[in-house]
């Protein structure tokens, strides 16, 4: 046993020996191994980082919360019933307050305030170990706890004082936080009602209780309070499941484009060892001692890939976190720390993936050589083998393409989507050889009649392709994926601002507990500066096992005249606004539709303060950016339906040229706060800065996609020049030029490149068309058109001939570094 131990080592020590020769193989092998993993775990890190968030979203800053207190109307609990169930015993009782808020430059903050001495006994933890300074803390001038990720975004030092885009400013900031706390800044009580400048909860929380002691809870509530369950932790692993599998869909891209450089690192790293495999053969290693040794050096370079890449990965989760949680907060309302973890799940997955990955780019191409005769093995491969290659890949592209069209009569699923994507993704990146070489053959029988040096640089190109095509393989993935989803980001944001320019229509919105809007427009009906309002009222029910709103519109509001239907039955919206007292029908979001599974004519079921009532489906709006499924009631109806529904903000339409200092101070009169109105043009603004850094993670995986590509592409050329250089010595000495050489080397390059480029056009506009017509819709329920635009596929073709330059400078400054060498050597040869 210890000396088939030592042979092994021998055998393992001879194959890895061939990397301290040439070590630049190691390093792009290496590096496409970290790059493929260091995208796809950064990305699986934050996944579960957030679902562990989701998991504990039943917990507030440290302490459980199992239901919630709330008014019935939707407006805010008095201090007075808060304080009448803790003078009652119920202890399990705290306050919280949460609000929204803007900085100067329309950065959306959330701030989350309670009072940690009601917290229940034993659930008051501090989250990073900071001590409250609790005078300072509930005494003017208060303090407001900032997590240093956020300060440090915000620039906002300790003691600083925030200011908000209504001119107020908050407590001066300590940079700490609490459990749970996420990217919200916290405070006490007492410095929210004095920021708002009223006293109210947005809601009570309770601690854990059984179930007599909740009964208990139950009839002592005050009039007008409800006791609901928190299903805060369900709700949000629902809401946020599709946003998830994109992000896993893209690092999964990554790491397949990754793995192309492992396989032209391992296509030339075999044509170097060849004389090694046929030595140890001649010496008497057996083929299984020799596949035993490749084992041992794939499950080496998979720790070793692995390891790097966990490292890679956790650097590149703490630079993208930030932007993801911003995002589940601002779209889901989802709370998600700062503090990382690099679970012992994500590192075996990882580790697994890579193995699966070089079993397929080092061990298999290694064991095909193994079956090669010991005398043979000194053969090269020539263009006829690379020809038949060619034609596997091609035949396997109709085998991708046919089961793509399978996929997609069947596609249902996020997860079906995917599979769909890659299958269309792979298909063209399998069948681009055979595409190259049918459009490298036109090139050079066009060429004929050109001059000879014409001729030799274009014909150079097949003996380029067969290392070239790897390469131009991972350029067409990234090149694809970048045109995809940039004209998915390009669609949706035109349509966002389209949709919005028609339902954010009115000059001023205001969304306070305090205003009465009714009474407010009734006052204000004949005021020469208020051309019209809109006073909507919801509710928040469940649905179909999700959290929904019903809004009470104004059939005759200017926003309202014009909603945005995706579809409708004829007369749609005449009969829904006559509808106040007759048929009860409804108007769904687009969600309810395809994610509800609601058609038109359907009758939905919703629980009232009556009963169960149903309303039929006439018609389905847009409705971009809701997490939630979402019904339309003329007022009427809605006032029957529930008549204690509170309001839910007030649009106002200014008179062309009035001063809004007029409003403002009708505002301020009827009690609304500096603050609780915002102009149209800045909840535009705010919209559009949450949409575009939702997006920011996207676009930057697609820059380090393409860079990952570029990298394989230089992998394969300094593969070649490492290969081909006695044949570049050779043409030098017999009085080739450098600038001949230099074409030689650019021109099949560069062909090679346009080709794939070309090819990438109308394949991003299939993936864009995909993800655009039926994967958004499968996964958030939205509906928009595809615009295509040529300007980010110029774009990106000026992006590849930078790449091709810089490229292409590096490889021919090596080439002068060398070719001196090479060029001795072959006159000692001769």
């Amino acid at each position: 046993m210890t000396t088939r131990l030592r042979r092994f080592a021998w055998v393992l020590r001879a194959l890895l020996s061939h990397y301290w020769r040439h070590p630049w193989q190691s390093l792009f092998l290496l590096a496409g191994l970290v790059a493929g993993v260091a995208l796809w775990s950064a990305v699986q890190v934050i996944n579960s980082h957030a679902r562990a968030s989701y998991a504990e979203a039943d917990a507030i800053l440290g302490a459980q919360a199992s239901d919630w207190i709330r008014r019935a109307d939707g407006g805010e609990v008095a201090p007075e019933d808060y304080i009448a169930l803790r003078t009652a015993g119920f202890t399990e009782v705290f306050p919280l307050v949460q609000l929204r808020v803007s900085t100067r430059d329309d950065q959306p903050i959330h701030l989350i305030a309670t009072d940690v001495l009601a917290l229940p006994e034993g659930m008051s933890g501090s989250g990073d170990g900071a001590r409250i300074d609790w005078l300072a803390h509930v005494q003017p001038p208060f303090q407001a706890w900032f997590p240093a990720d956020l300060a440090g975004e915000l620039g906002v030092g300790e003691g600083d004082r925030l200011q908000l885009r209504d001119g107020r400013f908050l407590p001066p900031a300590r940079i700490a936080s609490r459990e749970q706390q996420g990217r919200q800044v916290f405070m006490d009580v007492a410095a929210a009602f004095a920021l708002m400048g009223r006293q109210g909860f947005t809601s009570l929380a309770v601690g854990p209780m059984d179930g007599a002691r909740r009964e208990a809870l139950q009839a002592a509530l005050p009039q007008g309070l409800r006791l609901e369950p928190n299903q805060q932790r369900l709700d949000l692993t629902e809401l946020t499941a599709s946003l998830h599998t994109h992000l896993t869909a893209m690092s999964l891209l990554s790491f397949a484009v990754g793995l192309f450089i492992v396989f032209n690192a391992v296509r030339f790293s075999l044509w170097y060892r060849r004389p090694t495999f046929r030595n140890l053969r001649l010496m008497g290693v057996s083929v299984r001692l020799l596949a035993l040794g490749v084992l041992g050096e794939t499950l080496l370079w998979s720790v070793v890939g692995t390891l790097g890449g966990l490292l890679a990965g956790w650097g590149i989760s703490h630079a993208l976190l930030p932007s993801v949680s911003a995002s589940l907060q601002n779209l889901y309302g989802a709370v998600v720390g700062a503090d990382l973890l690099l679970s012992a799940r994500t590192m075996l997955l990882a580790w697994g993936m890579t193995l699966i990955g070089l079993l397929f780019a080092l061990a298999w191409p290694m064991w095909q050589q193994l079956g090669v005769p010991a005398v043979a093995s000194v053969a090269t491969a020539g263009w006829h083998a690379d020809a038949r290659a060619r034609r596997r890949l091609l035949l396997g592209a109709g085998g991708l393409g046919l089961a793509a069209l399978i996929t997609y009569q069947a596609m249902s699923t996020v997860e079906g989507g995917f599979v769909l994507l890659g299958l269309v993704l792979f298909a063209a990146a399998w069948a681009l050889p055979a595409v190259l070489a049918r459009a490298h053959g036109r090139i050079a029988a066009a060429s004929r009649s050109r001059g000879l040096r014409a001729r030799w640089m274009v014909s150079d190109g097949w003996a380029q392709l067969p290392a070239l095509r790897t390469a131009m393989m991972a350029l067409l993935l990234a090149l694809t994926a970048n045109l995809g989803v940039e004209t998915l980001i390009t669609s949706f944001r035109t349509a966002l601002s389209d949709w919005m320019a028609v339902r954010i229509g009115a000059d001023v919105y205001v969304q306070s507990n305090r205003l009465d809007a009714d009474v407010f427009l009734a006052e204000h009906a004949r005021a020469p500066w208020l051309a019209s309002g809109h006073a909507r009222t919801g509710q928040m029910v469940r649905w179909n096992g999700r959290p929904t709103r019903v809004l009470g519109l104004d059939p005759q509001a200017p926003d309202t005249q014009q909603l945005p239907l995706s579809d409708a039955l004829p007369d749609a919206l005449a009969h829904w606004r006559a509808s106040g007292t007759g048929e009860a029908l409804i108007l769904a979001n687009e969600q309810a539709h395809f994610l509800g599974g609601l058609a038109l004519g359907d009758t939905v079921a919703l629980t009232t303060p009556g009963g169960v009532q149903t309303f039929r489906v006439v018609g389905f709006f847009h409705d971009y950016g809701n997490a939630m499924y979402q019904f339309y009631l003329p007022k009427a109806r809605m006032r029957q339906v529930w008549p204690d529904a509170p309001g839910f903000g007030l649009a106002l339409w200014l008179t062309p040229g009035s001063d809004t200092a007029d409003l403002e101070a009708a505002l301020l009169d009827a009690g609304v706060l500096p603050g609780e109105w915002i102009a149209q043009g800045d909840i535009k603004q705010l919209s559009l800065n949450i949409f575009d850094r939702t997006f920011a993670m996207t676009a930057a995986m697609n820059t380090l996609t393409l860079l990952v590509a570029a990298v394989a592409l230089l992998s394969a050329w300094l593969a070649i020049l490492h290969e081909r250089m006695p044949e570049f010595a050779r043409w030098r000495a017999l009085g080739v030029t450098r600038k001949e050489l230099l074409g030689v080397v650019a021109v099949p390059m560069g062909l090679f490149a346009l080709v794939t480029w070309m090819l990438s056009v109308p394949l991003g506009a299939v993936l864009s068309w995909l993800l655009i017509h039926d994967l958004n819709v499968v996964s958030f329920g939205w509906t928009m058109p595809m615009l295509w635009s040529p300007a980010p596929s110029l774009r990106l073709l000026s992006l590849v001939a930078a790449l091709l330059a810089l490229v292409l400078t590096l490889v021919m400054v090596l080439m002068r570094k060398r070719l001196p060498e090479a060029m001795a050597q072959v006159g000692a040869g001769a």
